[in-house]
């Protein structure tokens, strides 16, 4: 990883992004996951268990795949998805309890979380704090500040962000924010724009023009990756 000065006009090096499911799959394969905030009630209701639903993908190519999250979709005992993922509610500030019934995972997995919590600090100093949890890798994905669409959207006057989102990152903070939490960033890169809801929830012309819009900030990202959707970032609690 880079080091660091924090000067006003530092070139920052990443590296080309990547398609944000595509890499967690792989991530995934052949361990056993903790998925925080699993449910995603939006896909979840829509039955996009396949495509769009990262708890299912996981479960595709992961040994097992336990999902926390405080939902009230989810039943006291718990939430089957697949042979080998279920989906239960508990406090992901406090995993061990989970851990005790299911033991440690390889890999734990923040996926489009953070930027719903009021406190993400909380959040990786209760990881830190769990020592059964030392050592286990762990997977961040999170929106970008500094984005293409949205900086294109906006010269229109609009913004693309979800109402339940408090906090959102650039490069710079989200690397101060695991490092102040105690964590050693191992990787961090960029993950390209997806628009699913808008190409297929929508009439055909707002389908091709949205899929119109993907494909052109998509090059943009290629070209300038630090103007890209989100972040991946990589580390070990």
């Amino acid at each position: 990883m880079q080091d660091l000065q924090y000067s006003a006009l530092e070139r920052v090096k990443v590296s080309r992004p990547k398609d944000r499911l595509t890499h967690l799959e792989r991530c995934a394969e052949g361990k056993r996951v903790f998925d925080l905030g699993a449910l995603d009630e939006t896909a979840y209701q829509a039955k996009q268990t396949t495509h769009n639903w990262l708890h299912a993908r996981l479960c595709r190519v992961a040994t097992s795949v336990v999902g926390i999250d405080n939902s009230a979709l989810v039943p006291d005992e718990g939430l089957t998805t697949a042979t080998n993922g279920v989906i239960v509610r508990e406090n992901i500030f406090d995993l061990q309890p989970v851990v005790d019934k299911h033991g440690i995972p390889d890999l734990i997995l923040a996926g489009e979380l953070i930027e719903h919590l009021p406190d993400t600090s909380a959040l990786l100093t209760s990881l830190k704090a769990t020592p059964s949890l030392k050592g286990v890798e762990l997977v961040v994905t999170t929106p970008n500040a500094c984005c293409w669409h949205n900086t294109l959207v906006g010269v229109a006057g609009r913004e693309s962000m979800h109402k339940d989102h408090l906090q959102i990152y650039s490069y710079k903070t989200l690397r101060t924010l695991f490092e102040r939490s105690g964590f050693r960033v191992d990787e961090m890169f960029p993950y390209h724009a997806r628009f699913p809801e808008m190409i297929e929830g929508s009439s055909r012309g707002v389908a091709t023009t949205a899929r119109m819009f993907q494909t052109f900030v998509n090059g943009l990202e290629i070209i300038s990756p630090m103007l890209s959707a989100g972040w991946i970032v990589h580390a070990r609690i």
